[in-house]
């Protein structure tokens, strides 16, 4: 946060503090957002927000499948009462798949940048995150016939991908030990991906629809895992999950603005 950020969030946490202290605060209110510099507070939530994008995706498609044959007959009984019984064992069976896309140098191919700031109402902005990275996605898919290997098959494939995501902050008050502090509570509303390049670099020197469909499935994953409710909802897990890092108290607030 920018020293002017921080003098300012120290100067609303002073003036709230006798308020919040006189009421006994039991749950955090919300706090005028112009006490804050938006800005800062949103510089802070997207560098979080972009840490917390996974670096990985995988997926698999029938990655074990098996099915019963009979291996064998035995016989039991006698001459007068004779029985053929059938020896069955699972075998490895169908086409198995794997895929799995990485994000490639994220520290120097994940480009962030911060768009429409605004305001929606007393303690509380939002703003779009445009996001772009590289990836870089690798599939294999094996070919079972009754528990015998026919063919294993990979492709590889580079992709640019860019990500837009609406974000909501909340500002609310923190009760402290002594003075009323800040609880940043972000949450992303929306999130929608853009696959600005997808070539294969590698593909097993095969044609045939299992070909065609090992480069269609690193596609499918890319767009299905960076795409709508699933990226949102493990995006929002993530936040959740660092919500005590969000809260700042006046005496840290104060210590990282004389530190400047």
């Amino acid at each position: 946060m920018s020293r002017v950020g921080l003098l300012a969030v120290a100067a609303m946490a002073f003036a709230a503090g006798d308020s919040a202290c006189a009421q006994n605060a039991v749950s955090p209110a919300p706090l005028p957002s112009a006490a804050v510099s938006p800005d800062a507070t949103a510089q802070i939530v997207a560098r979080m927000i972009a840490a917390a994008i996974p670096r990985e995706y995988e997926r698999t498609k029938d990655w074990g499948r098996t099915k019963q044959i009979t291996t064998g007959l035995r016989s039991s009984g006698n001459f007068f009462k004779f029985d053929i019984h059938r020896t069955k064992s699972k075998v490895k069976d169908g086409v198995w798949k794997h895929y799995r896309a990485t994000m490639i140098e994220p520290e120097k191919n994940l480009l962030v940048r911060i768009d429409n700031l605004r305001s929606l109402e007393p303690g509380k902005i939002a703003f779009t995150l445009l996001v772009k990275t590289k990836l870089h996605g690798w599939g294999r898919a094996k070919v079972y016939e009754q528990g015998i290997h026919l063919i294993s098959l990979e492709a590889e494939a580079d992709a640019k991908v860019s990500l837009q995501l609406d974000c909501e902050i909340a500002l609310e008050a923190a009760p402290s030990s002594f003075l009323t502090g800040i609880a940043v509570r972000p949450k992303i509303t929306a999130a929608r991906v853009s696959l600005d390049k997808f070539r294969l670099t590698r593909i097993s020197d095969v044609s045939g629809p299992i070909v065609r469909e090992l480069g269609d499935g690193l596609r499918h994953l890319i767009e299905d895992e960076l795409n709508g409710p699933k990226l949102t909802a493990k995006l929002n897990h993530s936040i959740e999950k660092r919500r005590d890092r969000l809260v700042f108290t006046p005496e840290m607030l104060l210590g990282s603005a004389s530190a400047k």
